[in-house]
């Protein structure tokens, strides 16, 4: 049995990257789950793959800026599965804008992304789990939260704001036997740092040198190593953390 066994579980963003990492090591677990993306033809292909290999899992196209797709996608958990113990809210967006450079829109539509996304899930998912008798929430956050990024203002400036969310969710539901706690990856190779980095006219080499540079273990990690770590504050293994940032960053943050 998996450390997952029973649970049900809902991961945003989980097409790709730490997503579609976590959503594999959860059902990996034993755990059902139901996760969400924009990107339709990746969340049916990985949902069919993990079908195809025995495991439950259900994606549902779902744009976490708009509150009414959020809850749609949080009761599919519970009525493909019957209960919702476990909430990753893991999809974001980025813009390389100084705020000299950002306009109104541009706030609204990342703020809607990677802030009021994470709100709503929780929003949505906190009475399911209460109904469940309890469950844990892992927000996504970054490195990001703590330490600018240059050029990186806005993306900043949500995951600071996710990591006080966090905390604040923890203390208002521990009564709910809910914990809620944050991951905060540092540089991670994901495809869309591969993407960003062909767009830059560089290669997958210039990126592992620039994290060697800046992290003690010398060199970028994976989203399975995040996803290891997801998976620890999801779990029973985390039953008294809660309202705590795990950075995994190889030591960037340290330095």
């Amino acid at each position: 049995m998996g450390q997952l066994s029973g649970k049900v579980a809902a991961v945003t963003g989980g097409a790709s990257g730490i997503g579609e990492a976590t959503v594999r090591r959860f059902i990996a677990e034993g755990a059902q789950v139901v996760f969400a993306d924009r990107d339709v033809a990746r969340g049916q292909d990985v949902a069919a793959e993990l079908e195809a290999r025995g495991g439950q899992a259900v994606f549902i196209e779902t744009h976490v800026e708009q509150e009414a797709e959020v809850t749609a996608f949080i009761q599919s958990a519970v009525d493909h599965f019957g209960q919702l113990n476990i909430l990753v809210n893991n999809a974001g967006i980025r813009m390389y804008q100084t705020v000299v450079e950002a306009s109104a829109e541009s706030w609204n539509t990342i703020l809607g992304v990677n802030l009021m996304g994470y709100v709503f899930g929780a929003k949505a998912a906190i009475p399911a789990m209460r109904q469940a008798g309890g469950g844990s929430i892992v927000n996504i956050a970054s490195v990001r939260s703590i330490v600018a990024g240059g050029n990186n203002l806005q993306y900043d400036t949500t995951k600071a704001a996710v990591a006080g969310l966090t905390r604040g969710l923890a203390l208002d539901h521990a009564v709910d036997g809910i914990r809620v706690n944050a991951v905060c990856p540092g540089p991670i190779l994901t495809p869309f740092h591969e993407r960003r980095i062909a767009a830059a006219g560089k290669t997958l080499d210039d990126y592992r040198a620039e994290a060697s540079a800046r992290t003690m273990l010398k060199r970028p990690g994976t989203p399975q190593e995040v996803a290891a770590c997801v998976l620890f504050l999801a779990s029973e293994e985390a039953s008294y953390v809660t309202g705590t940032c795990l950075f995994v960053d190889g030591g960037f943050t340290a330095l």
